[in-house]
């Protein structure tokens, strides 16, 4: 799924302990952040052990950075 470019009202996010980033929507379908940042992943759930909650803004600064990192290393 391409990242959207608003998400809706009731999602979780989730920050894994692995450096993995989740997000479940309020229809309980659960993605993970692609290393590029401008995708998300279906995933069957979230961590269930092992991960901190984490905000709308954080997990918008970390796709952010992920697209920011893709770039450069597009360009060498």
């Amino acid at each position: 799924m391409k990242f959207p470019d608003k998400f809706p009202p009731g999602c979780v996010f989730v920050a894994s302990f692995s450096g993995d980033e989740f997000v479940e929507f309020p229809d309980g379908s659960v993605f993970k952040l692609a290393d590029s940042g401008a995708e998300l992943l279906p995933v069957k759930s979230l961590p269930a052990k092992s991960a901190a909650p984490m905000s709308e803004a954080a997990f918008l600064n970390c796709a952010a950075g992920c697209r920011e990192f893709a770039k450069r290393y597009a360009e060498l």
